[in-house]
């Protein structure tokens, strides 16, 4: 025993003579590289196994139909998301409310700022609207209030006149107030959402195939001369919404040109006659009121194409705007601490949904006139600083280009490539100095404030994707630029809101030129995938045609015509 102690002496007198700076180095080097991981351990944004199983099928299926499946939190044999859970004044809380409609969405907002049953006060979300780089407009709530009242009853008092209210605008608060006036006035005035920015032709077009016989549209995008021949007979009423700039001139009567077929009045003209406004009550629920449609027009990039009109009962933009509401983990919801910017345009479903949800939630708003498919993700956000973007693939997929092709050095690329290996991580990248100092110049100039990113991509007619479609590479290149999370979803003409969305927490990379997987349905509707073949839609990974059921569908069911696949995870990929 002896011997031993004093060989193991004189091996460690040994090792400490040669015992030197550079060796002290080393050994620190290990000791933190081994001790690292245990002193600043992250964990990942959500559960790796969240992510594993994000929808839940069901434990039977029909022959030559796959499972159906149905978002986590809606499990089979219960039934679908469907409404907002209105409770009116003086109902008990034990009571369940009713699935309400657009107009309990704006009464929603009304009671912003005012006391509940609870005594707590209910936050007030702000409407601004955007223009250019000018300071942002403060829109008074009440004001607003009385807008949709003085509209509303312009259009139901013309004797039933204007029954089918088309709005070609771009995104502004009169095109809101035009939708929320057809819902409190009129027992039968229907808003009709034009796409903006359409030939003269496709415009007349699009009014007679939707029976059209108001039309609400910007000041000169529209010649009232031609339109009166085009359409005569049928459009005999037009609003001009005329900029304030230009609100000076004589905008009252209608031209010589058309006296005899059109009507032609200003918006702020007919606001002017009511003189000053004041705060106005709108109509309260009632259980006879009719709960009004809303007629949606989807128009592909090329105008040559024929338009998709789609008529959406009340029931399903609101099933819509609660399943999106639900859509988002507790901690990414919409709150009254955020701020929402659309810069796609209101006629779309899924832009329209989220921006009612938005009002529901009392979130503040700002809405540019500039929004729309494919516009410059840094004109759009110009002036405000979102928390959070309702942006179409289009505008992402022409940020995702100006950003990459920024990145030209090598050390650019590694700084790019250690934030991929945190997103790899199942975490967002920290904005560090090192990264603010690589990252291209577009990538600091985006909004400091922003945290989601909401995106889709629509399923057309034909069963493709339209164009252009975000890949997975795309996607993680978008977290790392813009440093926000972003839920990527899948929509069609005929389903409100959306069909399908990514987890915002998942941010697994998948190489390849196919669309990124579109995630899991939400709560209100389910999925399923057809086929001719059984073998196709009973394996593991089943591939068929995907048909989608719920109160946000119109006519409760639509096969949509896209070949879909849902892998093991859930997670619902177009092919």
């Amino acid at each position: 025993m002896p011997l031993i102690l004093e060989r193991l002496d004189q091996q460690i007198s040994e090792a400490f003579s040669q015992w030197n700076l550079l060796t002290t180095l080393l050994a620190l080097a290990i000791a933190g590289f081994i001790a690292y991981p245990f002193l600043f351990s992250e964990e990942p944004d959500t559960h790796p196994l969240l992510l594993a199983r994000q929808s839940v099928a069901s434990p039977v299926r029909r022959k030559s139909e796959s499972a159906v499946y149905r978002a986590p939190e809606i499990p089979h044999g219960y039934p679908l998301k469907s409404g907002l859970n209105v409770r009116d004044e003086g109902e008990p809380k034990w009571k369940s409310g009713r699935d309400g409609d657009l107009r309990d969405i704006w009464r929603e907002v009304m009671r912003g700022g005012k006391t509940d049953a609870d005594g707590k006060e209910v936050p007030a979300g702000l409407i601004m609207s955007v223009f250019g780089k000018d300071e942002p407009e403060e829109h008074d709530l009440e004001q607003l209030n009385w807008q949709i009242d003085v509209m509303g009853r312009w259009l139901s008092g013309r004797k039933g006149a204007c029954k089918r209210v088309a709005t070609y605008l771009p995104n502004s608060v009169e095109y809101l107030i035009a939708i929320f006036a057809c819902a409190f006035w009129g027992d039968e005035t229907t808003p009709i959402l034009l796409p903006f920015n359409l030939p003269h032709a496709k415009v007349y077009e699009l009014l007679r195939e939707t029976k059209a016989d108001t039309v609400i549209a910007a000041a000169g995008s529209l010649p009232l001369e031609e339109l009166s021949t085009q359409l005569r007979g049928s459009v005999h009423t037009v609003i001009e919404v005329v900029e304030a700039t230009s609100q000076h001139m004589d905008w009252g009567g209608t031209p010589k040109a058309v006296q005899g077929k059109l009507t032609v009045e200003a918006w702020h003209v007919i606001l002017r006659d009511q003189g000053e406004w004041e705060k106005v009550e709108l109509p309260k629920y009632s259980k006879t009121d009719p709960k009004k449609s809303v007629v949606a027009v989807y128009q592909p990039s090329d105008a040559m194409k024929d338009a998709t009109i789609t008529t959406f009962t009340s029931a399903n933009i609101i099933a819509g705007v609660a399943g999106l509401l639900n859509s988002l983990p507790l901690r990414q919801r919409l709150s009254p601490a955020d701020l929402v910017l659309p810069a796609d345009s209101f006629n779309s479903s899924y832009t329209l949904c989220w921006t009612l949800a938005a009002l529901y939630t009392h979130t503040s708003l700002a809405i540019t006139s500039v929004a729309g498919s494919g516009v410059e993700f840094a004109t759009v956000s110009r002036s405000v600083s979102p928390t959070v973007v309702i942006s179409s693939a289009a505008t992402l997929a022409g940020l995702h280009e100006k950003e990459t092709s920024g990145i030209t050095s090598k050390v650019q690329k590694f700084g790019l490539f250690s934030q991929e290996q945190t997103l790899a991580a199942g975490r967002m990248p920290v904005d560090t100095y090192l990264w603010k100092f690589l990252a291209p110049s577009a990538s600091n100039t985006a909004p400091g404030k922003l945290r989601l990113i909401l995106t889709s991509s629509l399923l057309a007619r034909n069963g493709k994707l339209e164009a252009p479609v975000l890949t997975s590479t795309m996607l993680s290149d978008l977290r790392i630029f813009t440093r926000s999370r972003i839920v990527y979803a899948l929509t069609s003409p005929k389903v409100a809101g959306m069909i399908t969305a990514s987890n915002v927490f998942d941010y697994r990379r998948t190489d390849g030129e196919g669309a990124a997987k579109m995630g899991s349905p939400v709560g209100c509707l389910e999925i399923k995938l057809a086929g001719s073949s059984d073998t196709e839609v009973g394996q593991a990974e089943p591939t068929g045609e995907l048909v989608v059921t719920g109160p946000s569908v119109v006519g409760g069911e639509v096969r949509t015509g896209g070949r879909c696949t849902i892998g093991s995870d859930g997670c619902l990929s177009v092919v």
